[in-house]
């Protein structure tokens, strides 16, 4: 496992380097080129004071200095000799330059006028070496003046360690600040770090709180806070599903028990029987239906369960759902508000009846007897609306909110026909998944107004 920090003191340490080598090797060959510029003119300017003292009628300066090559390149460096016009020595400055060879190209490029340079060895020293057309009152033909390279190649020797222990020295020095850079610029994360491993989710608004006026550390702050937010949200309420369904099956579950050891104390008769088996399928039937809603809400939210969407009239689904609620109760008053045209609306028409007879359930279990429940359906901003509100006593302000929640049932309607707690739940999932909306409300007389809008058919 790699370490950012050190990664990308790394990679920028070797940045710095390549760039440091190009920058060192582009003027390392600027500066050869100039050195041998201005040694190739500083041989040129030493042939022409040679050949004006030859066109004077003097002789060529000689060299007094001691026979020996390596005293010769290093006091003076200057081999000068006279060829005439068919290539013969005419006069030397020295006898060491007996040995240096003469260039016939450029021997005869001076002859024709031209002044030549070239390159070549003598006495295992590299030479550079111009040749030029000397005067004729000079008695010679060609000039030639010869120079090592030694002095210039243990310049440059220099430069070039130089520039590469600046090179080393900057890409160190680079590293090192590339080092505390990446520290500097790492150190929110590892605050963050720091302070995400130190939530243990057991205490409530456990959050990421780092300063830093680094835009990218802000927004992971934010979506990690977002996240912690999300998963306390979940947390809550998995500990309330356990609580609430606990308490949810422990109900018909104890209602059972009851009943069986009561019919077991002593003999009774047959419709005694008969009559604690039906309360005992009662509560079978309990469990049912709260298995049924926690599989159906949980294929819902897992994407499992396949919608059959068709065109179909909402009118007439909400006049089917009210003719379901009159069949199974007749203590209360049901209404249909609808106009003449069709609502053509996009749905499943099985689960959304389900939606429907839930919410006419719902309003028919926490209202007295004798309690009108309206169901209306219209049009509303290009959707299908359909509005389900009672005449009961409602619900409290702040349970408005938490209606369509999971397991969430204000104090006042835990009972034992309160039902599990998820039927407004699924009714919210499965018009979330016909991608309609639904909304509580208070009603016009303080009862509760359930509001659910779809998508218009074409």
């Amino acid at each position: 496992m790699r370490s950012l920090r050190r990664t990308l003191s790394v990679r920028f340490g070797a940045t710095m380097l390549v760039a440091l080598s190009g920058l060192a090797a582009a003027i390392y060959v600027g500066v050869c080129g100039t050195l041998y510029r201005e040694f190739d003119e500083s041989l040129r300017r030493i042939a022409g004071l040679q050949a004006e003292v030859l066109a004077s009628g003097n002789a060529l300066t000689r060299y007094r200095g001691l026979a020996d090559q390596r005293d010769f390149v290093r006091t003076f460096n200057r081999l000068v000799t006279l060829y005439d016009s068919a290539g013969q020595v005419v006069a030397r400055n020295t006898e060491l330059g007996r040995t240096l060879p003469l260039d016939t190209a450029a021997f005869a490029a001076a002859r024709s006028g031209r002044v030549s340079f070239v390159s070549g060895r003598w006495g295992g020293e590299r030479t550079r070496a111009v040749y030029l057309h000397a005067s004729e009152g000079s008695g010679g033909a060609v000039l030639a003046v010869a120079a090592a390279l030694a002095p210039v190649d243990r310049d440059l020797r220099r430069l070039l360690l130089l520039m590469a222990g600046t090179v080393l020295v900057g890409a160190l020095a680079t590293f090192v600040g590339a080092e505390w850079l990446a520290g500097a610029s790492l150190a929110p994360l590892d605050e963050i770090l720091r302070q995400s491993r130190g939530i243990t989710g057991r205490r409530g608004g456990e959050r990421i709180a780092v300063r830093t006026d680094v835009r990218e550390c802000v927004h992971l702050v934010a979506d990690l806070n977002e996240m912690l937010e999300r998963l306390e949200r979940t947390q809550q309420w998995h500990r309330r599903v356990m609580r609430d369904l606990g308490h949810d099956l422990r109900t018909p579950l104890t209602a059972m028990r009851a009943g069986v050891e009561v019919a077991l104390w002593t003999s009774r008769t047959a419709d005694e029987y008969r009559h604690v088996l039906a309360g005992t399928l009662d509560e079978v039937e309990r469990l049912t239906l709260i298995c049924d809603a926690l599989v159906l809400l949980g294929r819902l939210e897992s994407g499992e369960l396949a919608l059959d969407l068709l065109p179909v009239d909402l009118r007439a689904m909400a006049g089917e759902a009210v003719g379901r609620a009159r069949q199974r109760t007749s203590e209360h008053v049901f209404a249909l508000a609808q106009g003449p045209a069709p609502v053509p609306v996009v749905a499943d028409r099985r689960l959304f009846g389900a939606v429907l007879d839930h919410l006419l359930d719902n309003a028919m279990r926490h209202t007295p007897p004798g309690t009108r429940i309206e169901v209306s359906v219209g049009a509303q901003d290009g959707n299908g609306e359909l509005t389900v509100v009672d005449d009961g006593p409602g619900v409290p302000d702040d349970v408005l909110p938490h209606l369509f929640e999971r397991f969430y049932r204000a104090d006042a309607a835990r009972g034992r026909d309160a039902g599990p707690g998820l039927g407004l739940t699924m009714a919210a999932a499965i018009v979330e998944r016909h991608r309609g909306t639904i909304a509580a409300e208070r009603g016009p007389a303080g009862g509760l107004r359930v509001r659910i809008g779809l998508p218009r058919s074409e």
